[in-house]
């Protein structure tokens, strides 16, 4: 009995252990490492790999400074140096560094001084041991490895992607609690006065102010931005995108949505530090609303695809499923006029093109959105107002809030 019990230690020891290389070298090889750096930092590999000279232009390009290779054993040192770990890596003695090598299952010979650099390396994840047993061996990159160490040293200094996690993170409920902890009110001061003018002159019927720092730096091609102000909403929406075995990653965009306040509604209410209104002139009122921009970067473009359906399905309310005898079943918080919207045309059936007139300064951007045949108006307001460039980008958004910006539809 007790040698089937430590069998099944061993087993279960084992399977741990192939199961964190797995997810390493997943984390590793994401395959849209070649489209993203192309995308953001203007490198493209070429398909036959890259030699020593190549690899090292191409770190420069991510981190600005000169990287010296003269061959392939160099590159544990590149990469090192690249993620600012160079003095780490010389507090590494010859014992430390063979012990870390022997815990990696290197067994592969290491050139002379270069041992406390493949060990750094390997205790920074910059590589997995597969891939530095490869390159200890071998005297070519291929393409793909190529992709995937430049991402490893971009991710590294955190000059790539900004994101909380993936939906399917055992943990993304709580990172998502921990982020909405520090969301309040917030303002620039002079970008705000100049959207807040722009919606009085009616040239805009509101406009976001975000943080540049929170941008997610997704890949465009596989990205949606959805918009809401509820954080049980969003929880309920990863779930649910979860069950549907779509996978994606995930930041949040905190962000202030200001629009005008009609007495209408009732009488102004007392501020608090997620929502108040001010009087912007003689009655005219602004309210101010903390929301926030989901970004998913999704793993396929057919997830992309499907998530038009699941909002219309789960998360949009309407006259059916609001009907007295429904029995449709909707996400907490769902909106009869959801908002998202991608920066290409992904599905010319479910989206529509309008116009982000954004403008830029110190940190800070205001996103005032416009319908094609009323953006020059706004961009003429803005700059006029502000003297700054106005950057006008075409964003391609759901059906229902086309409808509402039109006002063809209130459903």
């Amino acid at each position: 009995m007790k040698k089937y019990t430590l069998f099944a230690g061993m087993l279960l020891i084992a399977a741990l252990l192939f199961g964190a290389g797995i997810s390493e070298q997943a984390h590793f090889s994401d395959p849209t490492n070649a489209a993203y750096l192309e995308h953001y930092f203007q490198i493209t590999i070429p398909s036959g790999g890259m030699d020593a000279k190549q690899f090292g232009n191409a770190l420069a390009s991510i981190t600005g400074r000169p990287a010296s290779m003269a061959g392939f054993p160099d590159i544990f040192k590149a990469l090192v140096e690249a993620a600012d770990l160079s003095q780490l890596a010389l507090t590494y003695s010859t014992q430390k560094s063979g012990g870390r090598l022997a815990y990696y299952g290197i067994t592969e010979t290491v050139p002379a001084g270069l041992d406390r650099y493949v060990a750094c390396a390997l205790d920074a994840h910059l590589l997995p041991a597969s891939t530095a047993k490869t390159l200890l061996t071998s005297q070519h990159l291929d393409s793909v490895t190529a992709a995937n160490l430049l991402m490893s040293v971009a991710n590294a200094t955190g000059i790539s992607r900004n994101y909380i996690g993936k939906v399917s993170d055992a943990d993304i409920l709580m990172r998502i609690s921990n982020a909405f902890d520090g969301y309040t009110l917030f303002t620039d001061g002079y970008l705000d006065e100049i959207g807040a003018i722009a919606v009085k002159r009616r040239a805009s019927t509101g406009y976001n102010l975000k943080k540049d720092s929170d941008d997610a730096q997704f890949l465009t091609s596989r990205t949606i931005q959805y918009g809401h102000s509820d954080e049980t909403h969003l929880k309920q929406l990863v779930v649910l995108l979860n069950s549907e075995g779509i996978d994606a990653k995930l930041q949040i965009e905190p962000k202030v949505s200001i629009y005008e306040y009609l007495l209408d509604w009732g009488p102004v209410p007392p501020p608090s530090p997620y929502y108040m209104v001010l009087e912007f002139g003689e009655n005219f009122y602004l309210a101010y609303a903390v929301e926030y921009d989901a970004k998913f970067e999704f793993d396929s473009h057919a997830d992309l695809l499907k998530f038009d359906f699941l909002i219309n399905t789960y998360a949009k309310k309407n006259d059916a499923n609001q009907a007295k005898n429904s029995n449709v079943a909707l996400l907490k918080g769902a909106w009869w006029q959801p908002l998202y919207s991608t920066t290409f045309q992904a599905d010319e059936q479910a989206y529509k093109q309008i116009v982000d007139c954004a403008l830029a300064e110190n940190g800070y951007t205001i996103h005032p959105f416009s319908l094609l045949e009323t953006k020059q108006n706004l961009i003429d307001t803005l700059q006029d107002l502000s003297g700054l460039e106005v950057h006008e980008r075409p964003l391609y958004v759901n059906n229902a809030f086309y409808r509402y910006l039109t006002g063809s539809d209130y459903q």
